[in-house]
């Protein structure tokens, strides 16, 4: 079972912040880089004991999460870490869909547009990273900020701040419901992914909206079935 530990647990001061959002902040991280399995029970009291509060607080910011769907609530054990389903996955794919290709609409009206210099350095970045992510773990976290950061930048763009609030918090439900379950490492999936990436941002440059927005359409719903095929199976026996 993955438990909280100290070396995850958000060094803010109780005077920067409430007691509720360090709670919060310590689920979150608890959530998105310890990988705790669906159906896994949440470990109020220890949180509790680790951060050095009542559990009253992390009580408060795991029902956040319940409403948010990451956790689920079972009168027999508690709260638990959600059980991801497809039909949760087509819903939230969906909607990434529709705030990111409306954002990349929303910059192309503009009478002259291309690239920004920054979606062509995370494509370069990403590429020198590919190849090491297969050897390093620590490289692949890196390849996937990259990828957070890329589809960030093309929100950005839009310019519209209550977006950029709407798809942040849409990619942390995506991010903890494929944790741990995504496709396995190797080059075809991750030069796929730098591609993909590439073409959106060739066909700005070339000031095809429409491309844009297709290339961008066919890559999130090849990671959203791709997702899908791998929640999907069985998960192995825990001895």
């Amino acid at each position: 079972m993955t438990t909280p530990t100290t070396a995850t647990m958000p060094t803010v001061a109780s005077s920067e912040t409430s007691l509720e959002n360090r709670a919060h902040e310590a689920l979150v991280t608890w959530l998105t880089q310890e990988h705790p399995q669906p159906g896994q029970p949440v470990p109020i009291r220890e949180f509790a004991r680790i951060l050095g509060m009542s559990r009253t607080p992390v009580r408060s910011a795991v029902s956040r999460l319940h409403e948010r769907g990451l956790l689920s609530y079972d009168s027999a054990v508690g709260f638990t870490v959600a059980v991801p389903s497809p039909t949760s996955l087509y819903e939230l794919f969906d909607l990434r869909l529709m705030i990111e290709s409306h954002s990349l609409r929303r910059y192309t009206e503009q009478e002259a547009f291309a690239a920004p210099q920054s979606l062509h350095n995370l494509v370069t970045e990403a590429s020198e990273l590919a190849e090491a992510a297969l050897h390093d773990p620590e490289q692949y976290i890196a390849f996937r900020d990259n990828d957070s950061r890329f589809h960030r930048m093309l929100v950005q763009m839009s310019g519209l701040p209550r977006l950029i609030t709407m798809h942040e918090e849409l990619d942390l439900s995506i991010h903890v419901t494929r944790a741990g379950r995504e496709a396995p490492l190797n080059h075809e999936r991750l030069d796929t992914a730098v591609a993909e990436h590439r073409a959106i941002v060739e066909a700005l440059d070339a000031g095809d909206n429409d491309a844009a927005r297709a290339a961008l359409e066919h890559h999130i719903l090849r990671v959203r079935d791709q997702t899908i095929v791998f929640l999907s199976r069985p998960r192995p026996v825990q001895l």
